[in-house]
C-alpha cells in the first residue's frame, strides 16, 4: 500500500509503544499512519496528561484535502471526520474498509490532554456532568 498523501510505500510500524501489539502501516516521508478503527480506538484509551498541549499536526487547508483510500480498489475517497477527543484533528476515514489515515502528529495530539482540561474533566465528573 502507497500513502495517501505522498504516495511512496506504508511500512509496518508500531504507532505507540504503550501498546506494542498493535501494529500500523507508517510513511517515512510524511509520519502518517494507517490503522484499522478498532486499532486507533485502542490507541485513544491511552491519555497523556502534560502541563502544555503541543500539536505538531498539519494546517487546516491540508487536512482538508481530499485523500483516497489506499487499501480499496476501486479506489474510494476517504471521509473526513473530526476527532471527539481532539476538535482540531480531521481523521480521514474509509467507511468501506474501515481503515483510518492519522497525519502525522495526529495520533499524538488526540493522545494528550493538558492538565488544565484534565481538572476540568474531573470536576465534571464528580459533579455528575459528564
Amino acid at each position: 500500500m502507497n500513502c495517501p498523501r505522498c504516495a511512496v510505500p506504508l511500512g509496518d510500524v508500531t504507532p505507540d509503544q504503550k501498546m506494542s501489539e498493535v501494529r500500523g502501516l507508517g510513511c517515512p516521508t510524511c509520519a502518517g499512519v494507517w490503522l484499522e478503527q478498532k486499532d486507533l480506538e485502542r490507541l485513544q484509551e491511552i491519555v497523556e496528561v502534560t502541563w502544555f498541549e503541543l500539536r505538531h499536526i498539519p494546517p487546516p487547508d491540508l487536512q482538508a484535502e481530499l485523500l483516497t483510500c489506499p487499501r480499496c480498489t476501486p479506489a474510494r475517497h476517504l471521509n473526513k471526520v473530526q476527532s471527539d477527543r481532539d476538535r482540531k484533528v480531521v481523521l480521514d476515514a474509509c467507511e468501506h474498509c474501515h481503515g483510518v489515515w492519522l497525519d502525522g502528529g495526529e495520533l499524538h495530539a488526540i493522545q494528550e490532554k493538558g492538565v488544565a482540561s484534565a481538572l476540568l474533566d474531573a470536576v465534571r465528573f464528580f459533579m455528575g456532568k459528564r
